[in-house]
């Protein structure tokens, strides 16, 4: 056992920075009380008309998953005041013998559900929803707040008194403390939501960065919320219909979550960085958290650079090994995984178990760097091989989870690896996810670095760059890159979106629905371009798959590199060091030398989480593909023309754009699952 000093770090609106220190053994965290990797389900009637408790039970039933540990719920009178607390099956014991049975009708207008998922203690002091001693405020709680013992502390030294060891408690007291504005305090991944019974609100907030989900429908009166979507489906409380330009979009473009829609068209995500109140006046959104601007940057130097992505990631991995319960990695082979592997190992004086996707004689088999990190010793491994035999049954059914057809197949076999997590009874997954957004990791950046250097004039740069590219990748795609660069230099984002999608798709197969979205005026196009990654393009639809890949094996996921302190510190870090000469993630690679094995940081070849996508659906699957494209049910779907897909697929199934097919093959299952 040792010690562990945390420099942790919290903003405050036109505040500095304030650093605060504590310790902790990193193998003995009973104190600690995260336990709320759960799900949410609430219904609010403003005009104060009885709810369905039977719909908010079903809504609450059907994401057991995310919470097996525990249930409860509350049923509100808003106008009277009156409060009853209630049980179901799952309720553990103390709660039973205090309170009764969720009832089948109430005179109650707001009722909250809550699913709870331990990752500490299972102590009835630790239950939601949570109420404050006056049973003004009570509050369910899907997330963590890293940072909730520095802030009790804090608390207390206002005189707030707390009666349980749990972050949810903290919580509710910042928020009494301090408002909306507690947001500010919170180093974490959250969705909440606290009702106010003096001010008669609710108060709804998402994490900065968006890890955890809010979903909402509101029509005015009725305020229904929930942790995924399909809790609306299957509630009877909104008649749902798909979206049908966002599938279009999705086919078309690719694009998943890039702003607050979802696949359904009554159902609204709350964005990342958002709070929302909610009272007789109507639903009000306000954006609490934005990525720094490029005009208050502070450009740091290499050696600056590195010194912070060490010395916060470090930091970050350390606040997300408290735990209490089984803990592992999930280690693919590359940069970002690696280093979380290899940071965690230092941090502790336990072995790591580690969790990892591999596809016996193909080119997505990573073995050889996962091996070159296992063998720095401390590590228990465990290997997913995939299989070449997956089915649509087994497809849909993951689908079903997913809430939302999928680009490809990467996520697929993440839930196959979450299933080993799951029989090797871990409870608690940290992974890599958001390295590529915050150091330019993917090819997609490097259109925006050569434009930028064009713009800045700096043009023997821009020379070494397309050198070593040349050199790299080849000529073919040098040009491309420098093609795009041009387009991007004369702020068409239209026609640049639409070069670097085409390879994703036939477009003349869906409707047209064009956009113009041209670059706004911007000091940093790759700033830019990493902003719009974080917000918008990549990392949204990550992180929901992830959210929901995790949560259906009932596990948590952390996410070292999307800590708020981290994600803002990436853009101190100037571009030319996040593409030196084309070399992607080159600062992150720099920082962690002497850290992780060299053959890691010095491959050029990590294509994400690698997957055969094409090869499924152009042999396993095909023979399903070949039945649903025949269907008239699929033939008469308004987002596509069924019949050319038909003929295309029996013509030339390789012709369709990279992984195309199993777009098109997602949606239908998606649309399957939910509409007929």
């Amino acid at each position: 056992m040792y010690l562990i000093s945390l420099g942790l770090t919290l903003r405050g609106k036109n505040t500095e920075y304030k650093e605060i220190r504590t310790s902790f053994k990193s193998n003995s965290l009973t104190n600690f009380a995260f336990n709320n990797m759960c799900g949410l389900s609430g219904i609010y009637h403003l005009d104060g008309a009885p709810i369905e408790t039977t719909s908010l039970l079903k809504m609450n039933r059907l994401i057991r998953h995310r919470g097996p540990d525990d249930e409860g719920y509350l049923l509100i009178n808003t106008k009277t005041g009156a409060q009853t607390h209630h049980f179901h099956d799952d309720s553990i014991t103390e709660i039973k013998k205090t309170s009764t049975q969720l009832p089948e009708s109430t005179t109650a207008n707001l009722g909250i559900a809550f699913r709870r998922l331990s990752i500490i203690d299972l102590s009835v002091t630790g239950h939601q929803p949570m109420s404050d001693q006056e049973q003004n405020c009570w509050i369910t709680f899907n997330g963590e707040i890293y940072n909730y013992i520095e802030i009790k502390n804090e608390l207390q030294s206002l005189g707030h008194r707390f009666i349980s060891g749990s972050d949810t408690e903290v919580l509710l007291h910042s928020y009494k403390q301090w408002g909306t504005h507690c947001l500010e305090r919170f180093i974490g991944m959250f969705a909440f939501v606290i009702y106010n019974h003096k001010e008669r609100t609710l108060f709804v907030a998402r994490d900065r960065i968006g890890i955890k989900p809010f979903n909402y429908y509101f029509d005015g009166n009725r305020f229904v919320w929930a942790s995924e979507e399909k809790q609306f489906s299957k509630s009877n409380l909104v008649t749902l219909s798909p979206n049908e330009f966002k599938m279009v979009e999705f086919l078309r473009d690719n694009k998943s979550f890039e702003d607050t829609d979802t696949f359904f068209k009554e159902i609204k995500q709350l964005a990342a960085g958002h709070f929302a109140l909610i009272n007789q006046n109507g639903l009000t959104i306000t954006k609490y958290w934005d990525l720094p601007k490029q005009v208050n940057q502070i450009s740091w130097n290499e050696t600056q650079s590195i010194e912070s992505i060490q010395s916060l990631l470090k930091d970050s991995i350390k606040l997300r090994l408290r735990s209490d319960v089984p803990l592992g990695v999930a280690l693919s082979g590359g940069i970002d995984s690696s280093s979380v592997c290899c940071i965690a190992r230092s941090l502790t004086d336990t072995s790591i178990q580690t969790f990892s996707v591999y596809y016996e004689g193909i080119k997505y088999d990573e073995r050889k760097y996962i091996k070159a990190v296992l063998d720095i010793g401390g590590f228990k491994s465990t290997f997913y091989s995939g299989s070449h035999d997956v089915n649509l049954n087994e497809i849909k059914n993951w689908i079903y989870q997913q809430d939302a057809p999928t680009t490809g197949a990467s996520p697929f076999s993440a839930f196959q690896n979450y299933k080993n997590v799951k029989n090797a009874g871990i409870i608690v997954l940290l992974n890599g996810q958001g390295g590529d957004e915050l150091y330019a990791g993917y090819p997609y950046f490097i259109k925006y670095y050569l434009a930028q250097l064009l713009k800045d004039h700096n043009y023997s740069a821009y020379g070494k760059t397309i050198y070593a590219l040349t050199q790299n990748q080849g000529i073919k795609k040098v040009l491309s890159h420098a093609y795009l660069s041009w387009k991007v230099l004369q702020k068409n984002s239209s026609v640049v979106r639409q070069l670097e999608h085409q390879k994703y798709a036939t477009r003349d197969l869906y409707p047209n629905t064009l956009h113009q979205n041209n670059f706004p005026n911007e000091d940093s196009f790759i700033d830019a371009a990493l902003s719009r990654s974080i917000k918008q393009t990549h990392l949204p639809h990550m992180l929901r798959w992830e959210d929901r890949n995790s949560m259906a094996n009932s596990i948590e996921s952390r996410v070292p590199f999307l800590d708020h302190r981290l994600v803002e510190s990436s853009f101190n870090i100037p571009a030319s060091v996040k593409l030196q000469h084309g070399v992607n993630k080159y600062i992150l690679r720099q920082s962690m030398k002497n850290i992780v094995p060299d053959i890691i940081l010095n491959r050029k070849d990590k294509i994400g989480f690698g997957t055969p996508t094409t090869l499924w659906t152009h042999t396993t699957l095909a023979p399903g593909i070949q039945d649903i494209i025949q269907s008239k049910e699929f033939l008469d779907r308004p987002w596509w023309n069924g019949k050319a897909i038909r003929r295309k697929f029996e013509k030339n199934p390789y012709s369709f754009g990279e992984n195309e097919l199993w777009r098109i093959l997602s949606s239908e299952l998606w649309y399957q699952s939910f509409f007929n």
